[in-house]
């Protein structure tokens, strides 16, 4: 019978722990697993078995603790830590959130009494749509490792225990969300340019056809062309969105 020293057994222990407090934060943000119809069991126990495998490779990293007060400590930065790059990961459903709810305007397919239901805000149907779609699509698309093994990176940026410099952190999370409003936009750029176009169209319409119920004209045309544009412009702009988000998963806060 092989005997484990008590002392080995103990920081064993605390390795998986600390580990669990930054999966476990990670895992109740990040995208596909955060969402609101995900139960707490669910994540819990993909947390639990995320950190089992990885704290097989960041023990070499343990600091020393010494008393309740450093393990403490050290549990608070790991969850700061979490927090950050589940935050971070969090910012990239923004995107097709913001070309969802650009859409809709552009279109005139929004709805303001229609409301997000897979989602903890509220939203457009075709924002929720969006957002539906490329959480889909990083499943789909096999991105979903890319998150997995972003989780290891977390500890080259941050080591287990290690407290992170919450200034810099903030700057990182300010350019990641300028990055991600950017993302948005370039998402609805098939709908902006037919907005343009149509809007001009239906100006000069209204010019030389003074008479005309433009409004009753218009608003069936400019949905049928948002449909149509969206329907080819939809694998494209999920491309462009995991273009983006496997680039920082690759290597995050560099």
């Amino acid at each position: 019978m092989v005997e484990i020293p008590l002392s080995s057994a103990t920081d064993q222990f605390t390795v998986l722990f600390l580990t669990f407090a930054r999966i476990g934060t990670i895992c109740m943000l990040m995208p596909g697993l955060g969402e609101s119809y995900v139960t707490p069991q669910i994540r819990l126990g993909i947390a639990f078995a995320f950190s089992v495998i990885i704290a097989i490779t960041v023990r070499g990293m343990m600091p020393e603790l010494n008393g309740f007060t450093d393990v403490l400590m050290a549990v608070f930065s790991e969850v700061m830590a979490g927090l950050i790059f589940g935050t971070a990961m969090r910012f990239f459903l923004a995107a097709p959130q913001i070309a969802g709810q650009m859409t809709s305007q552009l279109t005139s397919l929004s709805n303001i009494f229609a409301s997000g239901a897979p989602l903890m805000e509220a939203s457009s149907i075709l924002g929720a749509w969006f957002v539906v779609g490329a959480i889909l699509f990083i499943f789909v698309s096999g991105m979903h490792y890319l998150m997995i093994d972003a989780l290891a990176i977390s500890y080259n940026v941050i080591p287990l225990g290690g407290f992170p410099n919450l200034g810099d952190a903030a700057e990182s999370l300010v350019k990641i969300f300028a990055g991600v409003f950017a993302l948005g936009v370039q998402m609805a750029a098939p709908f902006i340019l037919l907005s343009l176009i149509f809007n001009l169209g239906v100006g000069l319409t209204n010019r030389m056809l003074a008479s005309l119920p433009l409004y009753f004209v218009a608003m069936p045309i400019s949905i049928l062309g948002g449909i149509y544009v969206l329907a080819y412009a939809i694998g494209p702009v999920l491309a462009a969105f995991r273009a983006a988000f496997s680039t920082w998963l690759a290597a995050p806060f560099a």
